[in-house]
């Protein structure tokens, strides 16, 4: 069970499992990212916790990499259509209005999503929270015509802004 408040003492309190379960959810469905930086503790702030989390990414492996990158949704895509989005994903996409998209715009973004992942093989992360609907739709079009290692370096920087943003709403005061 996770302590409330949420504080950095009682993050460097939890046991391995607890702090698996509260921040396993940072990045999307990828929970071996907070159990190899639970190893890091103590924690001196947020900054640090989110250093440590991402430290892991960048020290993992490229297939373990590609498959943080694939774990994520697509912007609009089959699972938000089938309601199966993690809440954090849900309440991202909500915030960028992309859960009231025009028809048209609805099938720009599954254009632009099919591309991606056929151009890359996996989807285009963006950090939602942080662009408007046409920010997004722009930064889509343009990515499309980076390389294959452009697009994972520009992910893996997305990834760590959701993170970022997630222990934000996790530790607001720390």
């Amino acid at each position: 069970m996770t302590p409330s408040p949420l504080t950095l003492a009682a993050i460097n309190a939890m046991s391995a499992a607890e702090f698996s379960t509260v921040f396993g959810k940072v990045y999307e469905h990828s929970g071996w990212i907070a159990e190899r930086a639970f190893a890091s503790r103590p924690f001196a702030s947020r900054r640090a916790l989110h250093s440590a989390l991402q430290a892991v990414v960048q020290d993992a492996e490229q297939a373990e990499q590609l498959a943080l990158l694939r774990a994520h949704p697509e912007l609009a895509g089959r699972q938000a259509q089938e309601g199966t989005l993690t809440a954090a994903s849900t309440s991202e996409q909500r915030s960028a209005g992309l859960n009231a998209l025009s028809p048209q715009e609805f099938m720009r973004l599954a254009e632009l999503n099919r591309a991606y992942r056929e151009r890359f093989g996996f989807p285009a992360i963006i950090a939602v929270r942080l662009n408007s609907k046409a920010a997004i739709f722009h930064a889509f079009e343009g990515r499309l015509h980076n390389t294959p290692e452009q697009e994972m370096q520009n992910n893996l920087t997305q990834v760590s802004e959701v993170a970022r943003l997630r222990l934000l709403d996790l530790l607001p005061d720390a």
